[in-house]
């Protein structure tokens, strides 16, 4: 009886591995042909044959966890068809299978955006049902539209009736309009206003002013600005006539609001104005000059007299300027700045007792503010200047795991290993710029669209993810657009990821590399790809309001020289032409500098005459004292990113 119980046993676990065994290769084999299937109707429906495209998404299992991709997909042929019931209810399959992905938000805007087009009476119904589940998103912030739209189109006959149900629809587009100047919708909406004939508040004249301006309407903006009192709209005003080339108005404006109505505006739209101001001027010193003569006391007045310490100041004076801010603006938006320059000049006049005692107010008071890096790094200088070897690396180390990605973060690693030969990269192994994420949210889904190359489904699905858009914008070819957009994303990361993560890739690109690596001569290729990226964004077109041209960013003179002195073939490739006579530029530049990339990399884009009048004018005992004490800020700036740069790719390749 035991043996008859035990060989039953065995029977039954038998057939549990059989039925298991069978279920996990029928979803196997469902999940590799719903990706075949997905794969030849995506062909079919970028082909616009979208009855094949239909029926090859049908083909896609209920297994598959494609299935929503192919309904959604389907619905889109249907509608391409001009069969929208249809399309309504692969959309509802959608919404009632109670999935969490975020194909099903946009399948339910779609839907209502169907309904509203066949007069259906529900469609009303579905829009509010979208801004109450979904209020933060843009299918909430579009169905405003529609119901401002809806409820045009039922007004009411009975007067009293009909001028309650045109505030309701003027609200809606209203609301439009606030969440959306710059949207699809904006122009329209505004134009739907007009018809209504509702008396506009000074609020909302600003508003469609704003709309106006978001979408390059600028003489439209003033008319409705002029509708407006200049308290509320000023920095608005100033805007409009700088866009308009209106030099003379804008300025007007912005004395006029930086005198009486500075105090109550957002501090941000106030540096705004400030900077279209500066730059109505032939040069930026004397735009700041004009401005500080003014002598404002409002919100303003903190950025226009750190501009001025910055650029405007002498040297001999800017650490008294910059003492005054500070006593003036203990809080203010630029103390931290503020406070990291004064910081710095007792540094550089080997203060350190006193340089160390600023510092640490610093990191007390701006633990995580946009001079961090530079503190935290001259920090371990200081200490390693008085000797404490050991709160030195502590320091450096600190820098190197809270900023990994600064250039502070490349001195740190330089002063850690005392690496001697201060570019410690050569040579780069190259990586493809691939999906920057491994697994995401939906069960795979936007991780498999995009692995099946449905780039526009994708983006679709991610409009807010930056990095996505990005790798979106690479994969169609504009390597510029991608690299700015994915360094803006990565801006925005409070902890940055550690730099094997794929999202690195699209910050920082191998375009050209090769191209570099072979035409390097006797430079270093990093530092090449590095300039490349810096000066041009990747962009073989670029061009400057100098003329500086092409992806170096070389000036037409220089180029055309290069090229007809060291005989660079007229028929090749403008990219590779433009690389080798950066390169061969480049090499001359650092011949002519005691033969140091630093020196080099600073007269790329100060010039080679204004380097060499530094050796003399400023006083320095090593690298970190030349770079801080470069006179021009743009070309301190650029010495920094693209040596940021370089470090960059050496730990990403």
């Amino acid at each position: 009886m035991r043996r008859r119980k035990k060989y039953d046993l065995y029977i039954v676990i038998f057939l549990l591995l059989v039925t298991v065994g069978y279920f996990m290769y029928s979803n196997i084999s469902a999940g590799s042909k719903g990706y075949e299937n997905y794969s030849e109707a995506l062909k079919a429906y970028k082909e616009n044959n979208y009855e094949q495209a239909y029926v090859e998404f049908g083909k896609v299992s209920y297994k598959s966890n494609l299935k929503e991709a192919a309904l959604f997909r389907q619905a889109r042929c249907a509608t391409a068809l001009d069969k929208k019931e249809l399309a309504i209810k692969k959309y509802k399959k959608i919404i009632h299978t109670g999935s969490r992905t975020s194909i099903v938000p946009i399948s339910e805007y779609n839907m209502a955006v169907l309904m509203y087009e066949l007069k259906d009476k529900s469609a009303k119904r579905q829009f509010k049902r979208i801004i109450k589940k979904y209020p933060m998103s843009d299918y909430a912030i579009a169905s405003n539209y529609y119901l401002g739209l809806i409820t045009v189109e039922k007004l009411p006959s009975s007067p009293k009736h009909q001028a309650k149900a045109k505030n309701q629809a003027f609200t809606y587009f209203k609301n439009y309009i606030e969440k959306s100047p710059d949207g699809r919708f904006g122009i329209n909406s505004i134009n739907e206003i007009k018809k209504l004939e509702v008396p506009l508040t000074n609020y909302d004249n600003l508003l469609i002013a704003k709309t106006y301006y978001q979408n390059g309407e600028y003489e439209k903006a003033k008319e409705y600005l002029n509708k407006t009192t200049i308290s509320e709209s000023w920095a608005d005003f100033a805007r409009n006539e700088y866009k308009l080339g209106n030099k003379e108005g804008g300025r007007k404006y912005t004395e006029k609001g930086l005198k009486d109505f500075a105090q109550t505006t957002e501090p941000k739209d106030v540096y705004e104005v400030i900077d279209g101001y500066i730059a109505t001027f032939p040069s930026r010193k004397e735009g700041i000059s004009n401005l500080l003569s003014k002598n404002y006391k409002s919100t303003g007045a903190d950025y226009i007299d750190y501009l001025n310490c910055t650029e405007v100041a002498p040297n001999e004076v800017k650490e008294a300027c910059y003492r005054t801010i500070y006593e003036k603006y203990p809080n203010g938006q630029f103390s931290a700045e503020t406070l990291y320059n004064i910081f710095l000049s007792k540094y550089l006049h080997k203060k350190y007792y006193d340089a160390q005692r600023i510092g640490l107010l610093h990191m007390k008071k701006f633990s995580n503010s946009k001079s961090s890096p530079a503190v935290t790094y001259f920090m371990g200088r200081i200490a390693y200047k008085l000797k404490h070897y050991e709160s030195a690396t502590n320091y450096y180390k600190q820098v190197l795991y809270k900023y990994p990605d600064s250039y502070y973060a490349f001195r740190a690693n330089n002063n850690l290993y005392k690496d001697d030969g201060f570019l410690p990269f050569i040579e780069l192994t190259e990586k493809p710029v691939i999906f920057p994420y491994k697994k995401s949210l939906d069960n795979n889904l936007v991780v498999n669209l995009a692995l099946l190359k449905d780039y526009d489904l994708v983006e679709e699905l991610c409009k807010n993810d930056k990095f996505i858009q990005s790798w979106i914008a690479y994969e169609k070819g504009n390597y510029t657009l991608s690299a700015v957009m994915a360094r803006n994303a990565m801006e925005e990361l409070n902890i940055k990821p550690p730099f094997e993560d794929l999202r690195w890739r699209l910050v920082y690109p191998l375009h050209y590399y090769k191209i570099a690596d072979k035409l390097k001569g006797n430079n270093n290729p990093v530092i090449l790809e590095s300039i490349i990226k810096e000066e041009s964004h990747f962009n073989p077109k670029a061009k400057s309001f100098a003329g500086a041209q092409g992806l170096m960013q070389l000036m037409p003179s220089t180029y055309s020289e290069v090229l007809k002195n060291n005989n660079i073939q007229a028929d090749l490739d403008s990219a590779v032409k433009n690389i080798a006579a950066g390169s061969i530029y480049y090499s001359g530049l650092k011949r002519a500098l005691l033969n140091r990339d630093l020196y080099a990399i600073t007269a790329y884009n100060g010039g080679i005459g204004s380097v060499s009048g530094w050796f003399t004018k400023i006083k320095y005992s090593d690298t970190d004292e030349f770079v801080e004490q470069i006179p021009y800020p743009e070309t301190k700036n650029y010495v920094k990113k693209v040596l940021r740069t370089y470090w960059m790719y050496g730990n990403i390749y």
